[in-house]
């Protein structure tokens, strides 16, 4: 549905430029018919080509948008992910005991170094 004013638009406007042009070089009634009319399809087909271009992009772009948007919804369930599993070695009975290993070492260090 997105862009479906754009060929009226268009082929509106150039009819409208189309009259204007016709009335300052005073053609004719018929041939200034003619002359609309033909400008009017002509610009008609463009409008439906545009409309499908910019129809087009949208879609990528919004394609796009979702790709990039599930990507970051991937991503950060993984680093939740991540920082779940390092918060349960943390917690486990060997993790605390690095830990305090750690913590140990650092008194002994700061003693040594004095």
């Amino acid at each position: 549905m997105e862009g479906k004013n754009i060929p009226p638009l268009i082929t509106l406007t150039a009819a409208m430029i189309a009259c204007v042009f016709c009335l300052f070089h005073r053609a004719t009634l018929f041939s200034t018919l003619k002359i609309v009319l033909l400008v009017m399809i002509l610009f008609y087909i463009i409008g439906r080509i545009v409309q499908k271009v910019v129809v087009k992009i949208n879609r990528d772009a919004e394609e796009a948008a979702e790709q990039r948007q599930k990507e970051s919804r991937e991503l950060a369930a993984r680093e939740l992910e991540a920082e779940e599993l390092a918060g349960t070695e943390e917690e486990s009975p060997e993790g605390q005991e690095e830990i305090q290993e750690a913590e140990d070492a650092v008194p002994e260090e700061a003693a040594e170094r004095q």
